[in-house]
């Protein structure tokens, strides 16, 4: 078997396990759009979509993969589907959001997750979240229902490890990452507006996803932490103090289509709660990898991010029913050999 297929294996693995999770019933016969559809959370999406179509569908859903740049490898051999229309441009560009078909279902998780790419294009980061919100809105058909997904970074400042939607942080727009944090706290009130208006409207505020899905060189600290175990040693740059929560993508996904579908609130905090350090999550990758850990003593970490993330997801799991979270080490494991497979192709 290429590495190819065996990527396209482990997301259809997934996106089996979706569609045991949430009917996807009410989406046949319709439009859905999926913006960052090369992300971890739009590629995972798509699958499940394309595993409903084939398994599933007596009438298939017609899915909009928009993504910045035209996909390749196993990408594009996943979007080449009869029930796939590969949508490739500048989501900030008016012109190419123009184009997009009208859709009854949208779910814009286009953005950039990883630090380092969001802060290199600061202007573009907030229009991603602002401008091309806006212009996704008009795309959506009457009684259409569009999700966006934020991110738990509008808690930034909050001392609080179980951040609930009606919390807020308290970093202001000189952040370093104001970029990021402003763009989608204004991306939540442009969706308020909208659902004011009568849209049926959401927010999702995302903390760290993980899982099979990602591109090769990733930047997210798991990532990092795995790849470096893959060539036999693993390195941390700090102590490792900081506190992270993981949600496994497949159970981030389960939860979008609910919101999607269902759409009760205006917003919905959604991730995992694999409650871990960065130091306990390298030991924990180092033993399952079968590699040595080198942890320096020091309490610092990285200049700016947040030292804890946490969200209470009360509410997401009271509307939505009983959420079955993938144990970390399972996850590990399953994204452990996504990332192997994908060094092994480039």
């Amino acid at each position: 078997m290429n590495n190819d297929n065996c990527l396209l294996n482990i997301l259809r693995f997934d996106a089996q396990n979706v569609n045991k999770r949430v009917s996807l019933s009410a989406l046949e016969g319709s439009e859905v759009t999926i913006t960052g559809a090369t992300g971890l959370v739009g590629v995972n999406l798509v699958a499940a979509l394309i595993f409903y179509n084939y398994k599933l569908a007596k009438t298939p859903i017609r899915i909009n993969a928009v993504s910045f740049s035209k996909p390749d490898g196993f990408m594009a051999k996943l979007f080449n589907d009869s029930n796939v229309s590969s949508l490739f441009g500048d989501i900030t560009d008016q012109n190419f959001v123009n184009a997009i078909p009208m859709s009854e279902y949208i779910i814009h998780s286009a953005g950039y997750a990883q630090p380092g790419k969001f802060m290199d294009d600061r202007i573009k980061t907030i229009s991603i979240n602002t401008t091309a919100t806006i212009e996704l809105l008009k795309r959506l058909r009457p009684d259409g229902s569009f999700v966006f997904l934020s991110s738990s970074e509008v808690y930034s400042g909050s001392s609080s490890l179980n951040n609930n939607e009606r919390d807020i942080g308290s970093t202001d727009p000189s952040h370093p990452r104001a970029c990021y944090i402003e763009g989608k706290r204004t991306g939540e009130t442009i969706i308020n507006a909208a659902r004011a208006s009568g849209v049926k409207a959401a927010s999702a505020r995302l903390a760290l996803a993980y899982g099979p899905g990602t591109k090769p060189n990733d930047l997210r600290v798991m990532n990092q932490i795995i790849a470096k175990g893959l060539n036999n040693e693993i390195s941390l740059l700090d102590g490792g103090e900081a506190i992270r929560t993981y949600g496994y993508v497949t159970d981030v996904v389960t939860m979008l289509f609910n919101i999607l579908i269902k759409n009760e609130s205006s917003v919905y905090n959604i991730g995992g709660k694999s409650v871990v350090t960065i130091r306990d999550l390298a030991v924990k990758v180092g033993e399952l990898m079968e590699v040595a850990v080198r942890i320096p003593e020091t309490d610092s970490y990285m200049p700016h991010a947040p030292n804890s993330v946490g969200l209470d997801l009360t509410r997401v799991e009271g509307e939505y029913g009983n959420i079955l979270y993938t144990d970390i080490d399972v996850g590990l494991i399953n994204t452990i050999k996504w990332i192997r497979a994908l060094q092994s192709e480039s």
